[in-house]
């Protein structure tokens, strides 16, 4: 009797762990389609000391200031100077790739300024799957941080990055399909 209830209570063990570990790869294959980077509107531009590039506020790429906390992050890393100049009503950034910053590659000529991509770092919680506009669907509380982070980045620069220094929790609707958990 005891070896059944072992091999049941086993067998329900493994199953949370499949139904977690599906949840977690259906999350990563959404979050992780895209690097954090810093842009600009045309990124094939090459940073050579003593050649400047300005910087209209208006091109930078949107977010939450992800891109602002990375070019943040790239100054204190000691990569670039960064400093705003008048234009007219508003200004825009002068940045200027130091010493240091001309010896590490730290610019992709069509991403920009990557320091990494979201994954999950943990699956927390969630709902238990329902049925809901003729699908079944769930929604999970998970943690993320980030992953790939290039070796030139000085994590301590960047602590300002949402992800880098400790996991961020965020919430996500899976949609069971024939081929698994897919993220809406």
């Amino acid at each position: 009797m005891k070896k059944i209830l072992l091999v049941t209570c086993s067998a329900l063990a493994l199953a949370g762990c499949g139904e977690k570990g599906d949840f977690e790869k259906a999350i990563n294959a959404k979050i992780s389609q895209s690097k954090l980077c810093y842009s600009l509107q045309d990124n094939d531009i090459v940073f050579n000391k003593g050649f400047p590039i300005k910087v209209n506020r208006g091109y930078r790429s949107a977010g939450y200031s992800a891109s602002d906390e990375i070019l943040k992050g790239l100054a204190e890393q000691g990569l670039l100077t960064v400093s705003q100049q008048a234009n007219g009503f508003s200004s825009v950034d002068v940045l200027e790739v130091t010493d240091k910053g001309q010896e590490v590659e730290f610019w992709d000529r069509e991403k920009g300024a990557c320091i990494g991509h979201r994954a999950v770092a943990e699956v927390k919680s969630w709902t238990e799957p329902s049925e809901g506009n003729g699908v079944k669907m769930t929604q999970v509380t998970y943690t993320w941080k980030l992953d790939d982070v290039p070796g030139w980045v000085d994590k301590k620069a960047f602590s300002g990055v949402k992800g880098m220094a400790e996991p961020e929790e965020a919430k996500i609707i899976l949609v069971k399909t024939n081929n698994g958990w897919a993220a809406r």
